[in-house]
């Protein structure tokens, strides 16, 4: 297997086809480079300017001042094969790959370039990732080597401010666009992004290529996955058992569903979608989350990263919420997901019951009424909850429009999401302002706007444990 390392983490990279033209994809990409903080030497490579962007140009990367890890092409096809043979030549052991006109186009030609690409990388044992690809982001190395737009400067900070607590997530897919909507949907709810990596056709290094390097490397929590086929089946079982053996749970979305997604994969990477049946059997066997939805599979992520160390015994949730409306409507969410909303035991309901007035119920949901709160903070109330013997999870309802009842309970937050040995769940019914989604995040707690898939990811966390569990004995 060649170095993903020099791939994912250059010490320098040249960058084939730089231009200064910004509106243009090849200038694009470097002003996104340069807009970040990459600690080593980028070097254009350009035949017909000498500077680019106020960087010294050279005409090849056989040029360069120094040795080059990573080689970034974003030229016409015809001419990839001939520059990835340079590159080889000169010593460079990793490209990304952006430019298109390869399998995805139909005829020959783009079949026959992307044959002679493998060869080449191949030959040198060089780690290439694409082509057809959109580059990938490193958030950790501020490596951006991509013309998305979601990675410009100041459109979003590569990675949450510190003091929030937490695992990190990556995101590998196939498309581009949509690799990079993760990150964009993402970042808004402090997740942290670890890395961003587009695929685009495979030719080389495929999707569970870079999950198995990222496990061995061992600083993903969670990854989010876009797959239109699966290359390989043995590298898929080796790397899908190794992701559940580590309880590195892998969030997936699989293309190409219907007869038209076929055709759409077919067109846009030159995949072959398969089987949905037999995919879902293989994911099955191995633990793998299936999704349809985009901001579920993030919400997904952000229970998992807050909570994957104490996942839940089983699907029995406790609710707790100052809306009686706004538990009742999270209560049938979680009955539509497949998980149970069981009365509360006695003992619970009694210790509850002292802190409520008339109006409020223990039952389960337990609505305490805004008067409670307001007097004694969600802290408490979840922390009650979560001593029920008959509950395996709890999902708080807030209101967190205004983060004026948040400040006042954050340490008895933060100290619960410390201590409790259940996940706890935010569902705020009011669109969330900016900053309860960072006072949530920093005291531990994933926070969701969705009440369908905050239960969804209450019920796939109960699923996992019991599926890797499962896996463990057998």
């Amino acid at each position: 297997m060649p170095d993903i390392g020099k791939l994912l983490w250059p010490r320098s990279v040249a960058v084939i086809g730089a231009s200064s033209d910004t509106k243009g994809l090849r200038g694009r990409i470097l002003q996104i480079m340069k807009g970040h903080a990459f600690a080593g030497p980028v070097y254009p490579v350009s035949r017909s300017e000498a500077e680019v962007q106020g960087l010294p140009a050279f005409r090849s990367v056989a040029d360069l001042p120094g040795p080059a890890d990573l080689a970034v092409l974003i030229i016409p096809a015809r001419f990839v094969p001939e520059e990835l043979e340079r590159c080889g030549r000169a010593g460079v052991p990793a490209a990304t790959i952006l430019s298109s006109g390869f399998a995805e186009e139909t005829g020959g030609l783009g079949s026959s370039l992307q044959d002679e690409v493998r060869a080449i990388a191949r030959r040198y044992d060089m780690a290439v990732s694409g082509p057809n690809g959109e580059g990938f982001a490193n958030t950790a190395a501020a490596l951006c080597p991509t013309f998305s737009p979601i990675m410009e400067a100041g459109a979003a900070p590569l990675a949450p401010a510190e003091g929030r607590t937490g695992g990190q997530v990556a995101v590998i897919s196939q498309s581009g666009g949509m690799g990079f909507a993760f990150f964009d949907r993402g970042r808004p709810k402090d997740l942290s992004f670890r890395y961003v990596v587009t695929t685009g056709n495979e030719a080389c290094l495929e999707t569970f290529d870079f999950v198995d390097y990222m496990l061995d490397e061992g600083k993903t929590d969670v990854f989010l996955l876009l797959l239109e086929d699966v290359k390989n089946f043995a590298t898929f079982d080796r790397v899908a058992a190794k992701a559940l053996r580590a309880g590195r749970p892998l969030i997936v979305s699989k293309l190409g569903k219907s007869e038209a997604g076929s055709r759409a994969v077919a067109s846009h990477t030159g995949a072959h979608a398969g089987s949905h049946d037999a995919y879902q059997a293989v994911f099955a066997r191995y633990g793998v989350i299936e999704s349809s939805d985009l901001d579920e599979m993030i919400d997904i992520a952000a229970g998992f990263l807050a909570f994957g160390t104490r996942l839940p015994l089983g699907k029995r949730v406790g609710i707790c919420t100052s809306s009686g409306g706004a538990g009742a409507w999270i209560a049938d969410a979680c009955a539509a997901a497949g998980l149970e909303v069981p009365p509360l035991d006695a003992a619970t309901r009694a210790h509850i019951d002292v802190h409520l007035p008339s109006y409020g119920t223990s039952q389960n949901p337990v609505d305490v009424t805004a008067q409670a709160v307001h007097k004694m903070g969600y802290a408490e109330f979840a922390r009650l909850l979560t001593s029920s013997p008959v509950v395996d999870g709890v999902i708080v309802v807030v209101t967190a429009g205004s983060p004026r009842l948040l400040l006042g309970d954050r340490e008895p937050l933060a100290r619960l999401a410390r201590e409790s040995a259940k996940p706890i769940f935010m569902w705020s019914y009011t669109r969330p302002a900016e900053a309860c989604v960072r006072l949530l995040s920093e005291g531990g707690y994933p926070l969701f706007t969705s009440a369908r898939n905050c239960a969804r990811a209450m019920r796939v966390m109960a699923e996992y444990r019991a599926d890797r569990e499962r896996f463990m004995c057998g």
